[in-house]
């Protein structure tokens, strides 16, 4: 035991060590002879005093253990004995008193608890995004097919960019530097190729798999290859997702059906998406800031804005249209609460999340890029007889 804190261990000293009141010293090894050195002295400590002290006060009993210079003030840390305290230097420092339970300040804030739901303009972004997405889609096929795929083109990048920012990812240049390679491929093929088939974007995106796997060799850091290498499989088929919609432009009568299935996309989002401003709660998860009933609310319009569109639009039958509509707008809502998932989980695990409107607008971006695939079956093979 060291001597250089005795206020931490009074009480704790050897017999032979600590002088007695009445000026010899206690039975032991040094206790013969009354001149010894440590005669009348605390070891590290001040000559002892028959007077009260702060450190023994006057009538006996226990000295009063001063509080820990490191602890806050009012906090538990420092009520805890002093032996106590050294074996816990990390006690988190919270307020015992009073009735609102908040943490001193300074205190780390726990990221495994569920967090506030955002503020409402905070949720704006989504709506903004999913809206200038639907019109884009649709209006832009009305246009020359370099245009429409340029379009195409930029929202495959900000797919990449917002996504791959949600995961945080290591070795991020990987699915972004094949994502981008593969986009710029398959529009080109989608363009330009006779007739109009997802064969050469399908070659292309097999392609891809080995791409991705040879870029894993240039990596400094080979931790999390499988993870990188499934999430850029991921992103790749994104991309090719909204490759299909060019394809599906140029394919004789589908372009109507195409219109309805993106307008149920669209609309089962913006409706999850609204609902849960005015709903936020119950949560469809505790960690994950997503209202249940935007889900089911969000799907239900979907099905009925896609038989609308049937009606209204001449080509898809109406019923056609409605279940089409419904398939599209649940793999719309579920992919979109896919990534309020994904950033969840990276916040839970302490990774660090991206800014919440990037989170908020990759669902959108990677809801109608995964749901490009269910667009063109639906509209190629069904809602068109």
């Amino acid at each position: 035991m060291s001597y250089r804190r005795p206020d931490e261990s009074w009480g704790y000293e050897p017999r032979d060590v600590f002088p007695r009141r009445d000026g010899h010293e206690r039975g032991g090894p040094r206790s013969a002879g009354g001149d010894a050195p440590w005669a009348g002295r605390r070891p590290g400590g001040p000559e002892w005093r028959d007077e009260p002290s702060a450190e023994r006060p006057a009538g006996g009993g226990h000295r009063r253990e001063p509080e820990d210079a490191d602890a806050a003030p009012g906090t538990g840390a420092s009520r805890l004995p002093a032996g106590l305290r050294r074996l816990l230097p990390s006690f988190p420092a919270r307020r015992v008193g009073g009735t609102d339970g908040a943490e001193a300040p300074g205190a780390a804030e726990d990221h495994t608890m569920p967090p506030p739901s955002p503020r409402w303009h905070y949720r704006l972004p989504p709506l903004a995004a999913t809206v200038v997405i639907a019109a884009g889609l649709v209006l832009g096929a009305q246009l020359e097919r370099p245009v429409y795929a340029a379009g195409i083109g930029v929202l495959q990048l900000a797919m990449l960019a917002t996504v791959t920012w949600t995961r945080r990812i290591t070795g991020a240049w990987v699915p972004l530097a094949t994502g981008a390679v593969l986009a710029a491929a398959a529009d080109w093929a989608a363009i330009s190729w006779t007739p109009v088939s997802l064969l050469p974007i399908t070659v292309l995106l097999a392609a891809a798999f080995p791409a991705a796997v040879f870029a894993q060799l240039f990596r400094r850091d080979h931790a999390g290859v499988i993870e990188n290498l499934g999430f850029t499989m991921l992103v790749c088929i994104a991309v090719a997702g909204y490759t299909s919609y060019i394809a599906l432009s140029r394919l004789g009568a589908a372009p109507p059906a195409m219109y309805s299935a993106v307008v149920a996309a669209g609309t089962g989002i913006l409706a999850a998406r609204a609902v849960d401003l005015v709903m936020p709660d119950p949560r469809i998860n505790r960690q994950v800031t997503r209202g249940a009933f935007g889900i089911v609310i969000g799907t239900m319009c979907g099905t009925a804005s896609a038989a609308y569109a049937g009606m209204v639009i001449e080509g898809p039958e109406p019923r056609n249209a409605a279940v089409g509509g419904l398939l599209v707008a649940l793999t719309a809502v579920l992919v979109d609460l896919a990534c309020a998932y994904l950033s969840a989980a990276r916040r839970i695990d302490g990774d660090g999340t991206a800014p919440q409107p990037v989170i908020d607008v990759s669902g959108p971006v990677l809801a109608f890029a995964l749901s490009g695939p269910v667009v063109y079956l639906l509209s190629a093979y069904y809602i068109i007889d």
